[in-house]
């Protein structure tokens, strides 16, 4: 009876009720009905009933800071003025692949609110990636990508001067392959699907920065194969690995370094989709590439997913630290130029 009824509603009608029950589903999800673990705001685990607001919702009295709080506290559509209608309408058109404008036209905000929410559902995506399986039977390969620097973004509030001119459309960089033009992306894959992507430094990574880019990835008990680069032996022995394949480029075929080769050019697709993304943020990006990569091995679809992890999810930066997130890897530009560092 009910799919009869939706059926005489037509096709604008419909399109109403699907967006209203989505909405709906969206809203249920945020609100929250079991009993918290902890504060979401101290994480203490002792935490009292206290009462109920004004709209029926259980309020919980945290006994280690004191502070009152509901289930949905700390939650994206909580913290949010938006709606939950809103929300959902953003995840649609997100997961379509829709530019940032046409999110907003879609959402009815401005520009730079539709930015703002994109990078609160990269928060929430980045919570909601799985560790990567490892152990005895379990191969991984790890290799590093290296992209062109950009410094796009609006640097008003930072005040950071331009180090050198603009790259206008992609031109202008005329560094091929290796150079310290290049941020260097260390990624590492394994035969079950599981991945990590860590934006660690310029150039050819160091030890550091390699143990830096591993980290994210348990390795311990899998076999690892990587290039020749000799910054990954002790990053790996000091992560547990069962055994270091190492490769020259004359050696490595598609047996021994394919899955992170294949890796590497389904992240260039993605990367490409947003026509240059900022170094300052390529890190988010790169949750965002992870999250697809997991969601291809769901059975469920990715607006499914996605609508559920921002209806649970919880995010970290407010706007102003979103604004004032500083540009990494800025010491090579403060070695060659100081005075420009910084405008005063």
């Amino acid at each position: 009876m009910i799919l009869q009824g939706a059926v005489s509603l037509g096709v604008d009608g419909m399109e109403r009720l699907i967006s209203d029950l989505k909405a709906a589903v969206l809203g249920a999800l945020g609100s929250g009905g079991a009993e918290p673990a902890r504060c979401p705001r101290c994480g203490c685990a002792a935490v009292a009933r206290r009462g109920r607001t004004s709209s029926g919702a259980q309020r919980w009295a945290c006994r280690g800071c004191g502070r009152t709080f509901t289930a949905a506290t700390g939650r994206v559509l909580s913290l949010s003025r938006l709606g939950a209608a809103t929300w959902s309408s953003y995840v649609e058109g997100m997961v379509a692949g829709e530019s940032l404008r046409a999110l907003a036209s879609r959402c009815g905000v401005c520009l730079k609110t539709s930015w703002f929410m994109r990078m609160r559902v990269l928060e929430v995506m980045r919570s909601q990636l799985q560790p990567m399986r490892h152990g005895e039977g379990v191969s991984a390969q790890a290799d590093e990508l290296y992209l062109n620097e950009s410094l796009s973004g609006n640097r008003d509030r930072a005040r950071v001067a331009m180090p050198r001119e603009p790259h206008r459309n992609g031109h202008g960089v005329r560094a091929h392959g290796i150079s310290s033009l290049k941020v260097a992306v260390v990624t590492v894959v394994n035969d079950l699907g599981d991945c990590t992507a860590e934006a660690v430094g310029r150039g050819r990574p160091t030890a550091d920065e390699v143990r830096s880019g591993i980290a994210p990835a348990d390795v311990s008990g899998s076999s690892v194969s990587t290039d020749a680069l000799a910054a990954y032996a002790a990053p790996l022995a000091e992560a547990g690995a069962a055994a270091h394949n190492r490769y020259g480029s004359g050696e490595a075929g598609e047996d021994e370094l394919g899955m992170v080769n294949a890796l590497h050019e389904r992240l260039r697709g993605f990367l490409w989709r947003f026509r240059g993304v900022a170094t300052r943020r390529l890190q988010r990006y790169l949750w965002w590439f992870r999250w697809e990569e997991q969601a291809r091995r769901s059975d469920a679809t990715r607006e499914g997913m996605l609508r559920a992890h921002v209806a649970n999810g919880r995010y970290e930066s407010r706007r102003r630290d979103l604004e004032d997130e500083p540009q990494p890897f800025w010491g090579y530009w403060d070695a060659r130029r100081p005075s420009i560092s910084t405008v005063v």
